[in-house]
């Protein structure tokens, strides 16, 4: 058949996602994205197409699985419409700085000079703006790792840790694994021996990454904590990633945030990279803005390079930066609002849920409770927590299955609770409604 006749057929025939490629149709690269997909790509398009809203769609799925901060919606809008943030002039039209315009970054390195303090104030020439966090993952992924290479991340972890390190790059990611038996903690020993016994096999270990407030978990690691992970990683020249979306999510009083930028000395500098971002701590998710931060001459000239392919709109860059810039409305009013609303809604959550049977691990930080559905499956299986999760879809509330985070315990899942109050109370109605029936159901056919 010719090439015309082929391409002809096969615009003529509806092709499934699922179905095979032809040979030599897409790249080898290409094949290794498609054997790899997330689990958000196979349900957030279901769950959107039938979202819940007060009245639009009030039949419609509450989304718990997403962490989308909803708690200062309205206070984010008034403030990014306001006209010194998003009016469109000539400049934004243009051509400008695909690693960061300097004024987002010099906003960036203020904001994070007076909040983390540290003995230096951050340079904004050591900062690099890309389209979020994953966009920022896979350029350090790109920079720091060849095929094969490994990264360490402690589990249960954010899913796309595992994507977003592995997708393009081709990097491997081995957990360190942590257990409910133990709390979920991370034992740097354990650490120490995962590196060994990796590099004893002849591979490569790249990088460590470490999510600083934790996803899903909550928590937050102590200064000693990351200092002796550091030291660890240092002693065989293996980069350390932190992760901090999270830093100014915290919603527990008597906690304190130590950020490694705050920290006075590093045991390997120039392994050490942060990376922080807007769409979890202001709401806007929608912006595509991270940034990386890293004293490696190097790495950072490689991100540059790579910032043309993961650059952001000057105009959006420009409101980010007008937010962080106006202290009084940043740090006196929407930081301390929006922890005190994480707070609320966190507690409130917890009680709902431990009235239903439901435990869940104490939290400090984040959008997130981490919460074990263990009493409800009868056998405790991946495959009895994938038909729990289902169930909920059925019922009309979606939260995230802990074996798409990787947690080597069945039974677990993490519930999202920065929403309205309404869309709180109708959404933990709806999970108590389908574990009423569920509980029932499961421990009598067993």
């Amino acid at each position: 058949m010719g090439s015309h006749a082929y391409s002809t057929v096969m615009a003529s025939q509806t092709l499934q996602p699922h179905q095979a490629p032809p040979p030599n149709m897409i790249s080898q690269r290409a094949h290794q994205t498609l054997s790899f997909p997330t689990f958000s790509a196979q349900y957030t398009k279901e769950i959107q197409a039938n979202l819940y809203h007060q009245l639009n769609n009030p039949e419609g799925i509450i989304n718990f699985g997403q962490a989308i901060n909803q708690l200062m919606e309205e206070e984010v809008l008034a403030r990014i419409n306001m006209p010194d943030a998003l009016t469109l002039t000539a400049r934004h039209q243009y051509y400008s700085d695909p690693s960061g315009i300097l004024e987002l970054r010099k906003a960036i390195a203020n904001f994070l000079t007076r909040h983390h303090k540290p003995s230096k104030s951050i340079n904004p020439d050591n900062l690099v703006v890309m389209n979020g966090i994953t966009a920022c993952l896979d350029a350090l992924s790109h920079t720091l790792c060849d095929p094969n290479d490994v990264v360490i991340t402690p589990t249960p972890v954010y899913g796309r840790i595992y994507t977003d390190f592995y997708d393009r790059s081709a990097a491997t990611v081995v957990p360190l694994v942590c257990t409910q038996e133990d709390d979920f903690a991370l034992h740097t020993e354990e650490l120490k021996k995962l590196i060994k016994n990796v590099e004893n096999k002849g591979r490569c270990v790249r990088a460590c990454v470490i999510l600083n407030p934790h996803n899903p978990l909550g928590h937050i690691y102590s200064s000693s904590q990351l200092r002796n992970i550091m030291e660890i990683c240092a002693q065989h020249e293996v980069h350390v990633i932190i992760d901090e979306i999270y830093a100014f999510s915290i919603h527990d009083k008597d906690q304190t945030f130590n950020s490694v930028l705050g920290f006075e000395s590093l045991p390997d500098a120039h392994r050490t990279h942060v990376a922080w971002g807007f769409s979890k701590d202001f709401s806007i998710p929608g912006f595509r803005l991270g940034v990386i931060h890293s004293l490696n001459p190097w790495v950072l000239s490689c991100l540059r390079t790579l910032s043309h392919y993961h650059s952001c709109p000057q105009l959006t860059q420009h409101a980010a930066a007008t937010i962080i810039n106006d202290i009084e409305w940043c740090d006196d009013f929407y930081i301390p609002t929006n922890q005190q609303r994480l707070y609320t809604a966190y507690h409130k959550a917890r009680q709902r849920l431990q009235a239903m049977g439901v435990v869940t691990k104490k939290a400090t930080a984040g959008l997130f409770l981490w919460a074990n559905m263990q009493a409800f499956l009868q056998p405790c299986t991946k495959d009895r927590e994938m038909a729990l999760f289902m169930a909920l879809v059925k019922g009309g509330v979606c939260i995230l299955p802990g074996q798409k985070m990787h947690c080597a315990n069945p039974g677990w899942f993490r519930i999202m609770f920065a929403v309205p109050e309404e869309t709180l109370d109708k959404g933990l109605s709806r999970m108590e409604a389908v574990l009423s029936v569920w509980k029932t159901t499961e421990f009598t056919s067993s």
